[in-house]
């Protein structure tokens, strides 16, 4: 697969892995990408397999990209709840 096509699926893939309220898309895509790579790269271009895998495999993250996981869940965390 051409490095330009990784490139784009992965990041439009591990971006919604992060809270909305979280690091932003280029600090997630900075932090994870190498990980995502190497990592996941067997389940381009499943957006929700990729997410899975990094997350089942967060010991194996950069500390980097760990920091984004966890400010990433710690932002989520925080959201109020909404009631429908």
């Amino acid at each position: 697969m051409n490095f330009r096509v990784a490139f784009l699926l992965l990041s439009t893939a591990i971006t919604p892995a992060f809270a909305q309220s979280g690091p932003s898309e280029s600090e997630q895509r900075e932090a994870c990408m190498g990980d995502a790579m190497r990592l996941c790269s067997a389940y381009i271009p499943d957006r929700a397999q990729i997410r899975n895998c990094m997350a089942g495999q967060r010991d194996q993250l950069s500390p980097q990209c760990r920091a984004v996981f966890e400010a990433s869940a710690q932002a989520q965390r925080s959201q109020p709840v909404r009631n429908h």
